[in-house]
């Protein structure tokens, strides 16, 4: 009797499996465009978007509505296992239910809403192709209240598909430039160029949000026209300039956008400037005007081409190890290389864009000629092995540490062996990873953005203070992107990893998002402590503390992006 009922225990739970593994997933980027019997005063259908986030039983469903400059929003937390959630609409307090009827999820809402009693039922039906909703509302009210429309409301969604662009420019300088990145540079401004300075477009596009993604082989970059030119001609408000910091790039910023740099622009350096401007202004805009219907893959490896230069004396403090010519293994340090490909419809790869967090110093200061230093030859080898492939490099909290690869031997042919050396092994690397990565799903991908700018006093000056601003990007459910702009340390990156508590958290360091300075080296708190180079030098600027305040507000941000703040206290 026992075995029996056993057996039918464990028949009922396949059944109850099999029947939750059938079950339509609704997660996507949901446009209405067709409306039976519409609500009094709905006008502009190709304003409201509906975003799902659906892990069965978990359901989070965000209703988005743009009024002229204004978005309206409003969040459900659902189980569809039948278990009453409680909600805000319109900063009230409402029950909500969900369950599923066959291949249908019938949501019931029910409650005070602005002085009138509420009853909803809709009822979610995702067509065979998975390319469209239907939406029906009905009011279990018998007297539905004043403005209520009578009878059912039918709603049709069409899934908006992730679009991307891509698109790059060689901003090489035409003349003699001063160098970037070293002061005892031995050979003056610029005598060449070995291989070119580029900047690489991949603009990203969901049903309300245009992202562009610009990588530079540029030492540092600060250029709030640049961001608004983007915002109003081309209506992309997101733009992200993640430089390199190879330091065999142009110095052409004033002193004053640069609070840890003595140096500042000089003759030819405003020229170049706004010419490089106009060259990255064109390629962002070629890439927003050539669009496709793209999906996109996530993978992970790592790479030990990097050593902490910070190096812990016998006395406690730090010092700075530039020239490790023996290659040994200092640490800690973060080996993990993150890799984005964009692939279009034919599952043809358009975008690689591999993260990574070693200087790009592998030239020193006896190199005059222009190069794009490790990730060049990276990119370049990455662009030879796929062809049609646009490889790009960004860089992460590389503040504390150097390539285990240096060429400084003053031969710029051995010099230059080296970065060859280094930017191959990574690029083979990759390649390696590349063959395993994950597709994801192509229902995920709306894009959601925070921005905010933050005041931090000087670390030594008392009297002046740095504005630095920061964006937060979310992808879908599983890509969050935290922006720096400066030279912070690979701790920061490893707590972002750690704390942002989704699937494929990346720090891109070294990235102008939003107005504000350069902010120079940003320490965590453990290495401003210990001391050495960029951790308690005159070149680390901002206050103690900055890494982590930064930190705090990209989780806050993505919280929010995530909707889980709630405007009115929860439930015990």
């Amino acid at each position: 009797m026992m075995e029996r009922a056993m057996k039918l225990v464990v028949a009922v739970a396949l059944t109850s499996a099999i029947a939750a593994a059938g079950r339509p997933d609704f997660t996507g980027e949901w446009r209405l465009i067709q409306t039976q019997n519409p609500s009094p005063g709905q006008q502009n259908l190709a304003s409201v978007v509906l975003q799902i986030d659906h892990r069965d039983p978990t359901l989070i469903l965000r209703r988005l509505e743009v009024r002229g400059q204004n978005l309206r929003e409003d969040v459900l937390f659902l189980s569809t296992d039948g278990v009453e959630r409680l909600n805000e609409l319109a900063r009230e307090t409402v029950k909500s239910i969900a369950i599923w009827r066959g291949e249908a999820l019938e949501i019931r809402t029910w409650g005070k809403l602005q002085g009138e009693e509420i009853d909803w039922l809709d009822r979610y039906q995702l067509s065979r192709e998975g390319r469209s909703l239907t939406l029906t509302r009905s009011s279990r009210l018998a007297a539905p209240g004043p403005g209520s429309a009578p009878g059912n409301q039918t709603l049709q969604l069409e899934r908006v598909p992730l679009r991307a662009g891509v698109a790059r420019v060689d901003i090489t300088p035409a003349q003699s430039l001063p160098m970037y990145g070293y002061a005892n540079r031995a050979c003056g401004p610029s005598n060449g160029v070995h291989d070119p300075l580029m900047a690489k477009v991949l603009v990203l596009e969901s049903a309300l949000q245009r992202l562009a993604i610009v990588t530079l082989d540029l030492g540092s970059i600060v250029t709030a026209k640049l961001h608004q030119r983007v915002a109003a001609e081309l209506n992309i408000p997101v733009l992200l300039l993640a430089a390199s910091h190879t330091h065999s790039a142009p110095l052409f910023l004033p002193s004053a956008q640069t609070p840890t740099s003595p140096l500042g622009a000089t003759t030819g350096a405003p020229a170049y400037r706004e010419e490089m401007e106009n060259k990255v202004f064109g390629a962002i805009r070629q890439a927003s005007q050539s669009m496709f219907e793209a999906r996109l893959r996530i993978g992970r490896g790592e790479a030990r081409l990097g050593y902490n230069r910070l190096v812990l004396g016998d006395h406690g403090r730090a010092r700075a190890v530039f020239d490790n010519l023996e290659r040994l293994p200092y640490g800690p340090l973060d080996p993990e290389f993150q890799l984005l490909e964009v692939t279009d419809s034919h599952g043809e790869a358009r975008a690689l864009l591999v993260h990574y967090a070693v200087h790009p110093v592998v030239l020193g200061p006896s190199n005059c000629k222009f190069s794009a230093d490790y990730p060049g030859s990276l990119q370049h080898h990455l662009e030879q092995a796929i062809p049609g492939l646009q490889a790009m490099f960004v860089q992460g909290g590389a503040g504390d540490i150097n390539p285990l690869f240096l060429g400084r031997t003053k031969d710029e042919e051995k010099d230059f062996a080296q970065v060859e050396r280094m930017g191959k092994l990574l690029a083979a690397e990759v390649l390696k990873v590349r063959s395993s990565m994950r597709l994801l799903p192509e229902t995920s991908f709306p894009l959601r953005a925070e921005s905010a700018t933050m005041l931090f006093a000087d670390r030594w000056d008392k009297t002046r203070s740095h504005e630095i601003g920061i964006a937060t990007v979310l992808i879908g459910r599983d890509i969050a992107i935290a922006t720096l702009p400066g030279e912070a340390m690979h701790k920061l990156q490893t707590l972002w990893k750690q704390e942002a508590g989704v699937a494929f958290p990346l720090f891109y360091g070294y990235t102008y998002s939003q107005g504000g300075v350069w902010a120079g080296y940003v320490p965590d708190l453990r290495t401003a402590a210990y001391g050495g180079y960029g951790a308690d030098s005159s070149v680390t600027r901002v206050e103690l503390g900055a890494g982590e305040r930064i930190l705090t507000q990209h989780r806050i941000q993505l919280f929010r992006l995530r909707g889980l703040w709630r405007e009115q206290p929860g439930p015990p």
